[in-house]
């Protein structure tokens, strides 16, 4: 599927704004995003009236029942907000002290250290099977959030990512709620969770959507195709050329075999860009990059992600026996939004 620009949806984000927006505060040293407007809300004040009074016979009344209120999605969201800050604070503090020390810089880089390990990801939202106001806007994945991952260096993070996700899909889903309020409309069971690294994320979803139109009219060259060409015109095309290029036409010309060899790495790429060798794919976000992006995890499982909302006793064991943390800070709306916009114009 071709994910369509508009001028409007650009207007509203444009390509500079949209840097600031999508890269997320990091060890690298990018802008952080500003806090949502709906985490502004005051938490309700104490009942004046609980305990104290007396009784006309002297005798003082009983303290009434200590209910302990539950947080709200918004007190998760910004104390989970509060977390990712406090592990990024602790990362570069330690980069900052390993590049005193002469450290190695690619340990630094990946936010690994001796003692514990920082991975960092873009979780993504979808609907499936729902009838909702949200079906549209979120009828394909949508970036919502940044997560980092605080845990020892041994984890298996394939298994603690989806537990961390997970533990936290109330603070996930306020950060998408926040960006795009319809998706509070959204039967919570018909929601898919999904996630990839940060890099993959800005590699492919980020600089591949914005680079887009340069690189999607030197395919249309390469292939030698009309802008607009349909799916079958453009695997005509790849295939008339790869068996123009083919080896055997080129025994013995060592010179027009490899020249031929380079000219097919092309055509297979331009193909992969306009939408080819992508199988029965059926999500246009999940496309995105075409088969260079193999870091995008898909729906994730009831299995993997356990009980969702739940806390993990992992969570509060000290992370040199084998605990973890997990912060998780909100993209900024007008990513989200560009995302539903999309989802909605290819819907109809």
């Amino acid at each position: 599927m071709l994910l369509l620009f508009t001028t409007a949806s650009l207007a509203l984000s444009p390509v500079h704004h949209f840097v600031h927006q999508s890269t997320r505060p990091s060890v690298q040293g990018a802008i952080r995003h500003g806090l949502p407007l709906a985490l502004a809300a005051k938490a309700k004040k104490p009942s004046k009236k609980a305990g104290g009074a007396t009784s006309g016979g002297g005798f003082q009344k009983m303290p009434a029942s200590t209910v302990v209120a539950v947080p709200s999605a918004a007190e998760l969201l910004k104390r989970s907000m509060e977390l990712y800050n406090e592990i990024e604070r602790d990362q570069r503090l330690v980069v900052s002290s390993d590049d005193k020390d002469g450290d190695s810089a690619d340990d630094s880089r990946s936010g690994r250290t001796s003692e514990y390990s920082v991975s960092e990801y873009v979780v993504t939202v979808r609907l499936v099977d729902c009838v909702s106001e949200a079906a549209d806007a979120f009828g394909d994945w949508v970036p919502v959030c940044f997560v980092n991952v605080k845990s020892s260096g041994s984890a298996d993070m394939r298994e603690l990512v989806p537990q961390a996700i997970g533990a936290s899909v109330r603070e996930i889903l306020e950060a998408g709620c926040s960006s795009t309020s319809v998706l509070r409309k959204a039967p919570r069971t018909n929601i898919q969770y999904a996630y990839e690294p940060l890099d993959s994320y800005n590699t492919h979803v980020f600089e591949g959507l914005f680079n887009r139109g340069e690189r999607k009219a030197k395919a249309l060259a390469e292939l030698d195709v009309e802008d607009g060409a349909s799916p079958a015109e453009v695997k005509k095309a790849h295939r008339k050329l790869m068996m123009t290029l083919h080896p055997d036409r080129f025994v013995g010309d060592a010179a027009g075999a490899a020249a031929a060899n380079e000219r097919m790495i092309r055509v297979q790429r331009a193909y992969e860009e306009l939408g080819g060798g992508k199988g029965s794919a059926t999500s246009g976000y999940a496309a995105i990059g075409g088969k260079g992006r193999v870091d995008f995890s898909g729906p994730l499982s009831k299995d993997l992600l356990g009980p969702l909302g739940k806390t993990r006793s992992e969570q509060q064991m000290p992370i040199e026996l084998q605990g973890w943390r997990c912060g998780v800070y909100p993209l900024q709306p007008s990513v989200c939004q560009e995302f539903t916009l999309r989802n909605i114009m290819a819907s109809k």
